[in-house]
Order: structure tokens, then sequence, then C-alpha cells
């Protein structure tokens, strides 16, 4: 029996009269989506056209929550309380479930983006404030976060399903934590192929100092903002059916 992997990506993250224009073509390699809300990027045009490409092509959509920093492409982190977190991620959970509902689909998931995901692998209080709000607004959402932490907390507190996320186009600390780029540099695809089948088959990643560390991923995440994005999934796409790993949406998964 063949390992399986979905395989996701962050799409939507233009604004306005400036696109990214890799999102069509990765809609077509990946199993998921997650749409930015307007507050890192993204705005009512694009969430609307990007759902309706989703939809079209069957693939499971989620929300991708963030920081309110256009200029910072939500990748600088910010002071705010667990319940400021709570209803920042609230009011984008309702507003792209509007489009989704609207293009006669629904949202499977939710996901930080950036500095919020980062603050949420490390601080359970961030963590379990974003559940909350999935929690309040569909049970049945499940939650991506790095490597499923504090699972067992969110599911005992929210009865939200926590799915553990991988991801072979960034680096890792030696104690399991995403180094941020402020600007998504581009990687050898060779190199972020070569990890992803290690994440799916081995559970393994090495990290920034060489070392090797265990994660645990049901999900990999492509960055759509990366300069040869579509180079790099196709690579990854490649490199999982060779290894006989193969790529399917969490929804249709048990």
């Amino acid at each position: 029996m063949s390992t399986r992997i979905d395989l996701n990506c962050d799409i939507g993250e233009g604004f306005g009269r400036w696109q990214m224009p890799a999102d069509t073509e990765l809609m077509d390699l990946v199993s998921t989506v997650s749409v930015a809300a307007g507050f890192h990027a993204g705005d009512p045009a694009t969430i609307r056209a990007t759902i309706d490409q989703a939809a079209g092509r069957g693939l499971d959509i989620g929300v991708h929550v963030a920081l309110p920093d256009l200029v910072g492409f939500g990748r600088r982190r910010m002071d705010l309380s667990a319940q400021e977190a709570h209803d920042i991620s609230l009011y984008q959970i309702g507003a792209v479930a509007g489009f989704a509902r609207a293009a006669g689909t629904r949202l499977t998931h939710v996901k930080p983006h950036g500095a919020l995901y980062a603050m949420a692998s490390a601080d359970a209080s961030i963590a379990e404030a974003i559940a909350r709000a999935t929690a309040a607004f569909d049970h049945s959402l499940r939650l991506f976060l790095l490597d499923g932490r504090f699972a067992d907390l969110i599911a005992a507190e929210h009865g939200i399903r926590v799915e553990p996320e991988g991801f072979p186009d960034m680096a890792y600390t030696p104690d399991g934590q995403l180094v941020l780029e402020r600007a998504k540099q581009a990687w050898p695809p060779q190199q972020v192929a070569q990890r992803a089948v290690r994440m799916a088959t081995e559970g393994l990643v090495e990290t920034s100092d060489r070392s090797e560390i265990p994660v645990h991923a049901r999900t990999l995440c492509l960055h759509s903002d990366a300069p040869n994005a579509v180079e790099t999934a196709r690579a990854v796409r490649d490199a999982l059916a060779v290894h006989d790993v193969s790529v399917r949406a969490l929804s249709h998964c048990a």
C-alpha cells in the first residue's frame, strides 16, 4: 500500500492589481489550498476568483488567517493578546467562508500564516485562541499547525482536529521551529522534492545545523510566493510519484 500525503499551497496572496501569476498552475499540482483572507494579502475580488477556481478543481479549501500586516506580508511579529488572536481569526474565517458558500462549497480547514503561524507554534495560548475561533465557527474544520503542536490540548478543549504540517521549502531550527523568511527565497526544486519525500516516507527533516529531527506531517506546504513556485511544485509531485507516495486531500483520507 502506498504512502499518502496531502500537498497544500497558500494562494490568493495578491492584492488589487498585484496578483500571483503562479496560482492557477499551482492549483493543478496540489490537493489543498489555503486562501489569504485580506489581512496579509488578498482582497474580495481575489478571494472570490481564487475560491471559484479551487472549487472547480475539487480541491480542499481553507482560510489562511494572518496578522493585519499588508505591508509586511504578515511575516512581522505583533504583540497581541490571545483574545485579539481569536478575534482576527474569527473575522477572517467568516469572510472566506462566505465566499466559499457563495461558490457552492465549504471550507475544510483553518491555517495561520507567517508570523501568526510561528507564534501559534511556540505559544499554546495563541494556538488555543485560533482553535477557539475555529470551533466557534464550525467544529468540523481542521486546524493546520506545525508538526501537530498542542493537538491534545486543542482536541480536549475545543474538539478540533489538528493536522500536523511540514514545510519542505523552509529551514528548520534544531528545536523544530521554522526559520521565517521576510521574502520567500527560491530553493532548488530538487532539494525541496527530496525533503518532501523524506518527510512523507521517513518522517525526518534536516535542520539548519545539518542535524536531523523527526517531523510528523499529514500535509506538506509549498509557498506560492517563491520565485520558482511552479517548478518546485512539479518537482515535488514527480518525486513523490517515483517513491510511490500518492497525493490526496485530507478530506478523502481516514
